[in-house]
């Protein structure tokens, strides 16, 4: 986990394993050891492409996007492909830093810096990325060539969304702005007071076609009006308590669940919760804390806690279904629903399937040597896994 201290500088920089900072003194908190499992479900490999560079920042979760029948993918070193999802075939392959002039990318990418910290968002006829140094590039999907530029206020970490007429993105200042997706001008920006000190990431906006929603490290979730980014609702999930910075850290900077008019979000050392858009209040909220955040299906979110226990908990009345703590300490994914199964990967490259109905491990398959940050992007009974050294496989249930 990744803290940063906020005062124009980076002053704290803290990498460690699940959430350990929190435990006992000295105490070494290990990982749960894998069991045997009854295999019901297998994981074939399609293909196995390289894209990039690895990543240089450990808190890096790149995710491909799959859309209008092409897989689109980045990496870290600003390396951007188009792919044929049955085959890995690459269609187009960019450097993000052909779209800069010489004097532009040498401002904009740093020698110790990965170029592209968020994405990939995909929508209309183009794809979008977020720059370290605080940009959003749009690319044409045709061909991959440039379709705008355009500066935001920090640095971009989660995916921009893509929805009609409208780019949005999230930075890690603690502000969301909408960009119009022809030419990327600004139409609006929200800003919220961010805490001193916050965890090194942001949750990915949802955009509908109605409205914004987005959830900050200050412990609120917003719901903005689309065309003016005033907001609707405004609510805390989470309210700070400790005397310490670090035990007042109640980020939101997982995943939000939107099904219907409800809307379930997770934050750090807080609370999960179910609201009602409609009604504007709260129907239900359970203490969790979690800093990837929330999948859903068969009626259930999945919340990934802290420290890798995986729970699926009823959307109708908060009530906890099943829980399991076999990966405990191990650095979970947030979890993704395929077929009748939730997907989560963690720290020793491993996927692993567990059935939706009642919590059982039916899969496992090592898919990487080293920590899998992103969570899986599914299509089908097919699933995209994205590595921080770069690479990109596709997996089809068996």
């Amino acid at each position: 986990m990744r803290f940063v201290m906020r005062h124009g500088v980076l002053v704290l920089l803290l990498v460690l394993s699940g959430c350990s900072w929190f435990g006992g003194g000295d105490e070494e908190i290990k990982p749960a050891e894998l069991k045997p499992i009854n295999v019901e479900v297998k994981l074939a490999t399609l293909w196995d492409r390289g894209i990039g560079g690895a990543a240089m920042d450990r808190a890096s979760k790149l995710v491909p996007a799959v859309y209008g029948g092409r897989v689109f993918a980045a990496s870290p070193d600003g390396t951007l492909m188009a792919l044929e999802p049955g085959t890995g075939r690459v269609i187009w392959m960019k450097r993000i830093q052909e779209f800069y002039s010489r004097e532009d990318g040498a401002t904009a990418f740093a020698d110790k810096s990965d170029a592209i910290t968020g994405g990939v968002g995909a929508g209309r006829d183009i794809i979008v990325v977020g720059t370290f140094s605080g940009e959003i590039v749009a690319l044409n999907q045709s061909d991959g060539s440039l379709a705008w530029r355009s500066r935001t206020t920090s640095e971009v970490l989660a995916s921009p969304q893509v929805e009609g007429d409208l780019v949005v993105a999230q930075t890690i200042d603690g502000k969301v702005g909408a960009y119009d997706v022809i030419d990327g001008s600004r139409r609006w920006l929200y800003s919220t007071l961010v805490p001193s000190l916050t965890l090194r990431g942001t949750s990915t906006p949802i955009l509908t076609p109605d409205f914004v929603i987005a959830a900050f490290a200050n412990g609120r979730v917003v719901l903005l009006d689309r065309e003016r980014g005033l907001a609707g609702i405004d609510q805390r999930i989470a309210v700070a308590q400790g005397k310490s910075d670090l035990e007042r850290l109640v980020d939101v900077d997982g995943d939000m669940v939107l099904s219907g008019n409800e809307l379930y979000a997770v934050s750090y050392q807080g609370n999960l919760v179910c609201i009602d858009l409609a009604s504007k209040r709260v129907r239900w909220s359970m203490e969790a804390s979690s800093v990837v955040g929330l999948g859903s299906g068969f009626g259930n979110v999945y919340l990934a806690s802290a420290d890798s226990t995986l729970s699926a908990v009823d959307m109708n009345n908060g009530r906890v279904l099943w829980k399991t703590d076999a990966l405990k300490n191990r650095d979970i994914t947030t979890p993704r629903a395929i077929s009748s199964y939730v997907a989560v990967g963690d720290l020793e490259g491993y996927i692993h399937l567990i059935a939706q109905a009642d919590g059982r491990f039916v899969g496992r398959q090592q898919v990487a040597r080293d920590a899998l940050k992103s969570p899986v992007v599914v299509d089908g009974s097919r699933m995209y896994v994205m590595t921080p050294g770069g690479r990109l496989r596709a997996l089809e249930l068996q």
